[in-house]
């Protein structure tokens, strides 16, 4: 879905692929379920209440991360998104009054560090905060904060209302901010150019739906670490297909993010087993 933005974003206005990747993510989660036979109520919203601060920052966060792609190095952007775990973990004691003990507080620092020495020469101390570097590096951040919001929301919207009830108030509210983008203009799409949009809404309606299917398999903690996986092929992509490359700075930083990310892992695992425990 990256590689894609990263391809089209000169040609085609952000927000009319933002409008698009939200409609054909649609059709891609009710394909899966009607061929699994599962269509029947998977889209049914029981309160459009409770969906609205989720679909909120949510969409928020899609449209900031997808303009951030089009401003900074496609392995720094997916660097920055690391530090979203962690924020969860922060903002459950802040809105869900969760408490959380020195080793998860350890891991947050050591993320925060992390994520500090990447973004240091886009919004450190004498840098140039009016470039499109600098205003990407913080788009990056804002969008990994409201995704953040958007999981803690999303967390108690998922006890009373469906998956695919979630996925379609998302991208609903993410076709109707989209549209605000129309007076900017939006242009006919090449066939190539449709290609790609294809391909980004598809691979993005994809993802959600494989994300939500594994934790069906597999505990969190198992599931998890994959996500940095994300890192060596946005890498990998950038250099082969847009001669981008990671910056020294990333490397340094990088390994503090993953290690508080692993220790927050970590850490509900032996969690979980302790409740397994108790309840056995």
């Amino acid at each position: 879905m990256m590689i894609a933005i990263k391809f089209m974003h000169d040609k085609v206005p952000i927000g009319q692929i933002i409008f698009s990747r939200s409609l054909l993510g649609i059709f891609a989660v009710a394909l899966v379920y009607y061929l699994r036979g599962e269509l029947t109520g998977r889209f049914v919203v029981k309160s459009p209440r409770a969906h609205l601060p989720w679909a909120l920052f949510a969409s928020t966060a899609m449209g900031t991360w997808f303009v951030c792609l089009t401003m900074i190095p496609l392995p720094e952007a997916t660097a920055i998104g690391f530090i979203m775990p962690l924020l969860v973990v922060a903002l459950a004691v802040i809105i869900l009054n969760e408490k959380i003990r020195i080793v998860r507080w350890v891991a947050i620092l050591s993320g925060l560090t992390g994520v500090g020495i990447i973004v240091w020469p886009r919004l450190g101390v004498g840098a140039d905060y009016s470039s499109i570097s600098s205003i990407g590096a913080a788009l990056a951040l804002g969008a990994a904060l409201c995704w953040a919001i958007a999981q803690i929301y999303l967390r108690r919207l998922t006890k009373t209302e469906t998956s695919g009830s979630a996925v379609l108030s998302f991208s609903l509210a993410t076709m109707a901010l989209s549209l605000f983008s129309l007076p900017l203009g939006w242009v006919v799409p090449t066939a190539a150019d449709w290609g790609l949009i294809a391909i980004c809404g598809i691979a993005g309606g994809f993802g959600q739906l494989c994300v939500a299917e594994s934790l069906r398999f597999a505990e969190a903690s198992v599931v998890a670490p994959f996500e940095y996986l994300a890192f060596p092929i946005a890498s990998i992509a950038a250099i082969l297909l847009f001669d981008e490359y990671p910056d020294s700075n990333i490397w340094w930083g990088l390994p503090f993010v993953i290690a508080g990310g692993l220790l927050v892992i970590y850490r509900e695992h032996q969690l979980g087993k302790i409740t397994q425990n108790s309840a056995g």
